[in-house]
């Protein structure tokens, strides 16, 4: 009946094979009976919910079991047909569901392609180092393989991440972010892999995991370099192989995943430390995007300043006072675009007309800029001071612990990112000796 309508169909036998199918297609349309040898169509939808399979979802039910169908409903199903049916009535109720289910997927394509040329607008400036990125994320979209961005926090890396998505040939699939320093190993490992039923203590059904949720679009994993060894291994797998296992089951799934890492630390020498695996470094870096801190390109300051003021001034503030963009463009942003675009919001919340002015501005703007010239001298000779201290400590401890990262950051009472950012800016290697 359906194949004479012009559909393409393909049945399966039982709710275990239409499960399979399901996995490896995609489909308008999932018609299914409630009672079936195996599991029922409940379970099937279920199971196609807990999966994150993007199709409609017709219950087929005969007379004793319409309250299952009304179950069904609230599970998920949008419509259901009791048996036995009339022709037009089912091919009504087909034809309704696939247009929805069309139309549904025509606007969020709409709405990605229009959240992706905002995105990449925001990536806010006209320098070299700014444009060089832009064109990197055109040539990048365009083309297969993994992307590293790498970048001082506050840089605007997931920017850089979701314009290349936007731009890519996966705009229609699904953007799915993690930041991999937020959770703990156990949560982190079931969070990107999913798990079985029962898979440890409190998994009570079977969940699938962000990759799964990605498939068709696009990863992003922040703060890469903080992933645990054994995520690792697990997370190569899937580079290599497409497939995803999860935790608790023997059968791996197929997948089709881009990969977005970014991280701020300095992977080349986690790699050299040991810390971070060799083969999993070369298989992210295949393209290297990297951002450049804000206080190497003061020249998009003053563009990043009128971006957020027009942002969060609405109808209330419109300008920055003289006296106020002198010390804002005067300003280092330790913090980078990041810090910036929180100083702007802050002023402009606080702002007592329509330009903001000098005391609208946090007090650290100017905490460090001493009155004379002896005053700066001093405060430098005190900064050298406290940064040959710094060096000293990082040192003397890395011997103490033969150079094992995650020993001296637990001493320094540092987290294992900030340590190799001290490193990295000090120039001390994982294997550094008290001299």
């Amino acid at each position: 009946m359906l194949h004479s309508a012009g559909y393409t169909v393909q049945t399966a036998a039982s709710g275990e094979e239409g499960l399979d199918l399901a996995r490896g297609n995609a489909y308008d349309v999932i018609l299914s009976d409630m009672r079936m040898s195996g599991i029922s169509g409940l379970d099937v939808l279920r199971r196609l919910r807990d999966n994150r399979v993007d199709s409609a979802f017709i219950v087929m039910t005969g007379f004793g079991t319409v309250d299952s169908a009304v179950e069904a409903m609230k599970l998920g199903a949008v419509d259901f047909v009791q048996k036995p049916f009339f022709r037009d009535e089912l091919l009504m109720r087909v034809r309704s569901a696939a247009d929805r289910r069309q139309l549904a997927r025509q606007v969020d394509l709409l709405q990605r392609q229009m959240r992706g040329s905002d995105t990449l607008d925001a990536l806010v400036g006209d320098s070299e180092s700014i444009r060089r990125v832009k064109g990197l994320i055109g040539r990048a979209a365009a083309a297969p393989g993994t992307v590293l961005v790498t970048g001082d926090t506050g840089t605007g890396k997931e920017l850089v991440a979701r314009a290349l998505h936007a731009a890519s040939p996966r705009a229609a699939g699904p953007f799915v972010p993690v930041n991999c320093a937020a959770l703990a190993e156990s949560l982190l490992e079931a969070e990107l892999f999913g798990h079985a039923r029962g898979a440890f203590t409190g998994a009570a059904s079977a969940r699938a995991g962000l990759i799964e949720h990605a498939n068709g679009g696009t990863l992003f994993l922040d703060e890469v370099g903080t992933l645990p060894a054994t995520v690792q291994a697990k997370l190569l797998r899937v580079l290599e192989a497409g497939e995803v296992r999860r935790i608790g089951e023997n059968d791996a799934r197929r997948v089709d995943v881009r990969f977005v890492a970014a991280t701020n630390a300095d992977l080349a020498a986690a790699v050299d430390a040991g810390s971070f695996r060799a083969d999993l470094f070369y298989r992210l870096n295949v393209h290297r995007i990297h951002l450049r801190p804000l206080r190497e390109r003061t020249g998009d300051v003053e563009r990043l300043l009128d971006h957020f003021v027009r942002r969060y001034g609405g109808d209330t503030v419109s300008g920055i006072s003289d006296a106020a963009r002198e010390a804002l463009l005067a300003y280092e942003y330790p913090g980078n675009v990041r810090e910036l675009e929180h100083i702007v919001q802050r002023a402009v919340a606080v702002a007592r007309g329509p330009m903001i002015d000098r005391d609208d501005l946090p007090e650290e703007l100017f905490a460090l800029r001493g009155s004379d010239a002896a005053s700066r001298a001093c405060e430098g000779s005190v900064a050298a001071a406290r940064e040959r201290a710094e060096r000293e400590m990082i040192v003397a401890t890395l011997a103490r612990h033969h150079g094992e990262i995650g020993a001296a950051a637990r001493e320094l009472q540092v987290s294992r990112t900030t340590l190799w950012r001290l490193m990295k800016k000090h120039q001390i290697s994982a294997d550094a000796r008290a001299e």
